[in-house]
């Protein structure tokens, strides 16, 4: 078994200005003052945090690391952003270059009449001439003055694309293409009504990747403690907006399709055709298609899609290993994260290749509880922070309410959700308001720093890892496409949640979780592969220490996958299947002899999920879950397994209540626990500190804990031997044994 690590306590560390737009991709200066702030938080982690103006220019980004502080700025405590590294170092604060993947900019800008001086960029007040200033202009050494070094200083040879011809406009040869051959734009960051334009950039061009490599080294030569590789997942994302066509794209598609020609594995319309000369875009074209349409009504876009699945994982971990190279040869190792959005199938074969895993969601919601254990299951050890969505979600109307001094204990109720659930939910510090909203999310810092020192305070009893019996498996080749239709016209995206946004998709899996997290059914998430684009961890040794796994409509399952599910009904666990097991991929007669074990039950579709998730009980040590609440009190609750072995229980109160601005105690909260361990005493520990006149018994195995007039956030504690724990307990536990309590919790004993 892994070794039990805490989490991250990240900061969404953007540092935008408020009552101002969020203007990609330069960050703010930084100052003293927020080192200051990120010590208050007990920040580890920093992302989105320094270093992002590589997509501009080279020298604009060396300008950034290492550029003159004037005095005047001097004054109020203004750094470059090596000096900025410098500091967080001191204070074992992680920092994060961030490497904007996707994008490249032009700006409007206006410099001085001999062309030596910037005079503005982006914002203009109609001084000097007016002119655009960005990868276009570098990459020509349009204004050779404005900057200390040149293009070529940079790439003495030039670069040289695909076709062996030297690039002339860096930003017309790396951008992202639709159909007709124009150029895919970045949309969700190009302020609205701005002069500004940002193309979305194909990584499959050799030519940015060479320009990338050159951003990691800037980041890594001016200290960074790691790398975050904005919009990983690209070019899948020009998907969603008609792209990507680009020369490359189809050189290599073509590439692909003729190696799978070869070995007979196309359908018959592409096995019979002559590829030499075929271009997917212009077929589509003459076929009249949409694009990107449905997925299942677009012609060759399973092959297409797979085929850049597949070439994206490949580049994105010809990067890391270059940021974990190139530090290597600096006598440093630089950690590697990466923007995995939604956490959804095209994020998945990138997991192996991240040391951090950061994710902006997909929507932003007061409540998700079952989302983050689909990402504590993604995540599968790795540290993650989760980072605020501005679209989609919560996030426009809760900032509206923090500044005008509403909502900050729904605040803090959504830090301590995602902690509860084995995630980190970052604190925002100036985060991204998209491209409308003129402002920047900043979290209400008194409250936000109760929170985060409780959670450093208690950083022992938190952990990643959970004490659930149940795993729900999450299917990748079953659900990759129910996925994408799910969101109609958003084939390069996923909907994350219930089958609510296409009613004509069916996801199970979604639907059953969220089930189970209304019904405080603890659980994790195993996510299993199509055996061929990454390596899963499905095996034995991962489902050992679970009593019961749950395969939710898996039509799709490989054979060793199936073999391994065998092999854990032979070893004494319990198997729940909803809907169908196999019938499209895999073993047919492993199938029908895991769905006739004695200790495999089998719902159908029919099946009601609540009495699905009852059929899970039935399956269970004595018919019941591992944790069962009394009564339905609106409560999110998940053990947390120690690194001792020992189990803490983390419970939070949902009942936020707007017209009084706070959240509401619960009466009695009663729970009841299967111990695998004797326990012999509990120790409390709430938000504010405030002491707890909890009941608990000991008996048949269980333990029973009634706590009265719950507050915000309770974390249990458990104790397996008189004195173990923390020995600052806050509880004045009454036990029906009648020992009376003291500093280290109260010892309970069977009656």
């Amino acid at each position: 078994m892994r070794e039990v690590n805490g989490m991250e306590r990240g900061i969404y560390f953007d540092g935008w200005y408020r009552d101002e737009h969020c203007y990609h991709p330069s960050l703010p200066m930084r100052r003293t003052q927020m080192v200051e702030d990120l010590v208050d938080y007990e920040a580890t982690l920093l992302v989105w945090s320094a270093l992002g103006g590589g997509v501009v220019s080279l020298p604009y980004l060396e300008e950034e690391a290492y550029g003159e502080v004037p005095s005047r700025l001097r004054m109020y405590g203004y750094m470059n952003d090596r000096e900025f590294i410098r500091e967080c170092d001191k204070h074992g604060i992680k920092v994060f270059g961030v490497v904007f993947e996707v994008q490249g900019w032009e700006f409007p800008a206006e410099i001085s009449e001999d062309e030596t001086k910037l005079l503005g960029l982006n914002i203009m007040r109609g001084e000097g001439q007016k002119v655009t200033y960005g990868l276009r202009e570098f990459s020509q050494d349009k204004y050779p003055k404005l900057f200390p070094k040149t293009f070529r200083d940079y790439f003495p040879d030039g670069l040289v694309n695909s076709d062996g011809e030297q690039v002339t406009d860096l930003w017309e040869e790396c951008a992202a293409r639709k159909m007709d051959g124009t150029a895919v734009h970045a949309a969700w960051v190009e302020v609205v009504g701005h002069e500004q334009q940002c193309y979305q950039m194909c990584r499959n061009n050799p030519v940015w990747r060479a320009y990338l490599k050159k951003i990691i080294e800037i980041q890594i030569d001016a200290g960074v403690h790691g790398v975050h590789l904005d919009e990983c997942e690209l070019p899948i994302t020009a998907i969603g907006y008609g792209g990507c066509f680009c020369k490359d794209c189809m050189k290599q598609f073509n590439v692909y399709l003729t190696d799978r020609q070869r070995k007979g594995d196309l359908p018959a319309a592409l096995q019979e055709m002559d590829l030499e000369s075929f271009h997917y875009g212009d077929y589509l074209k003459a076929c009249g298609a949409e694009f990107p349409g449905k997925a299942s009504e677009t012609p060759f876009f399973t092959q297409y899609f797979q085929f850049q699945m597949k070439i994206m994982t490949g580049y994105f971990k010809e990067l890391t290993d270059y940021v974990r190279e190139y530090g290597r040869s600096k006598g440093r190792d630089v950690l590697v994260s990466g923007n995995f959005f939604h956490v959804m199938h095209q994020y998945m074969p990138l997991q192996p290749e991240v040391d951090i895993i950061a994710t902006e969601m997909r929507n932003t919601l007061y409540r998700q509880a079952y989302w983050y254990r689909y990402a504590n299951g993604f995540a599968n050890g790795k540290p993650m922070t989760v980072v605020e969505n501005p679209y989609g979600g919560i996030v426009p109307e809760l900032l509206e309410n923090l500044r005008a001094g509403r909502m900050a204990e729904q605040f803090q109720l959504m830090l301590l959700e995602a902690a509860t659930y084995g995630c980190n939910l970052s604190v925002p510090y100036g985060g991204w308001m998209g491209n409308t909203i003129r402002d920047a999310f900043y979290a209400p810092k008194e409250p936000t720093m109760a929170v985060q020192k409780f959670l450093k305070r208690n950083e022992h009893l938190i952990s990643d890892v959970s004490g659930a019996e149940i795993v729900v498996n999450y299917s990748y080749p079953s659900y990759y496409y129910r996925e994408n239709d799910a969101v109609e016209n958003d084939p390069g995206q996923a909907t994350m949640l219930s089958s609510t946004v296409n009613k004509g998709v069916v996801m199970p899996f979604w639907d059953i979780i969220k089930e189970m997290s209304k019904q405080h059914v603890p659980f994790d998430v195993l996510i299993s592969s199509d055996g061929e684009l990454f390596q899963d961890t499905f095996n034995l040794e991962s489902l050992s220490k679970y009593k019961c796994l749950v395969l939710p409509d898996n039509e799709k399952m490989t054979s060793e996958q199936l073999a391994v599910v065998l092999g854990f009904l032979d070893g004494g666990g319990r198997v729940v299947v909803y809907g169908r097991l196999a019938d499209e991929m895999g073993d047919p007669e492993l199938a029908r002899i895991i769905l006739a074990h004695p200790g495999t039950v089998h719902c159908g579709k029919e099946e009601k999920l609540l009495g699905f998730v009852g059929s899970i009980r039935d399956v269970l040590p004595d018919r019941k879950f591992q944790i069962e609440v009394e009564g339905r009190p609106d409560i999110g609750l998940h053990p947390h397994r120690l690194a001792d072995g020992r189990t803490a229980v983390h419970l939070v109160n949902y009942q936020f209540h707007r017209e009084q601005d706070r959240v509401i105690p619960i009466e009695s909260v009663t729970f009841r626990m299967r111990a695998d361990r004797p326990i012999e005493g509990l120790a409390l520990h709430t938000l504010d500190g405030r002491e707890l006149d909890a009941e608990c018994r000991n008996e048949d195995g269980y333990l029973t804990v009634t706590i009265p007039s719950m507050p915000l956030y309770v974390l249990v504690e458990c104790l397996t031997e008189r004195g173990e724990g923390t020995g600052a307990c806050k509880s004045n536990c009454t036990c029906r044994c009648g020992h009376s309590s003291d500093s280290k919790g109260r010892r309970c004993q069977s009656d």
